[in-house]
């Protein structure tokens, strides 16, 4: 099926990057490296994970989003699973990057 992008939402939003690491965990996804960085008015955050279904890699960009680039059947497991969460207040409070 080849690779996609999945945009969650905003790279500030708290809850969605909390509720994305609370998705990746739930699959049994790793954190296997990480890194970030600034280039001009652009801040980039950037996780690679590993899980069952496959390799992910998770960026937060200043003016691109929160983002999920993967296999389509690993990216689409994710997304389900993450728009079944309920919303959690709680998530604004807590968010960290995802797997960390």
């Amino acid at each position: 099926m080849g690779t996609v992008r999945w945009v969650v939402g905003a790279e500030h939003d708290k809850e969605a990057i909390a509720r994305l690491g609370e998705a990746l965990r739930s699959l049994s996804y790793d954190l296997q490296g990480q890194w970030q960085g600034v280039a001009g008015s652009q801040d980039v955050a950037h996780w690679e994970v590993l899980g069952p279904s496959g390799a992910l890699t998770v960026e937060a960009e200043t003016y691109v989003g929160l983002s999920v680039d993967g296999p389509a059947e690993a990216v689409d497991q994710l997304k389900r699973l993450y728009e079944q969460m309920p919303s959690n207040p709680s998530f604004q409070r807590t968010a960290s990057p995802p797997l960390n």
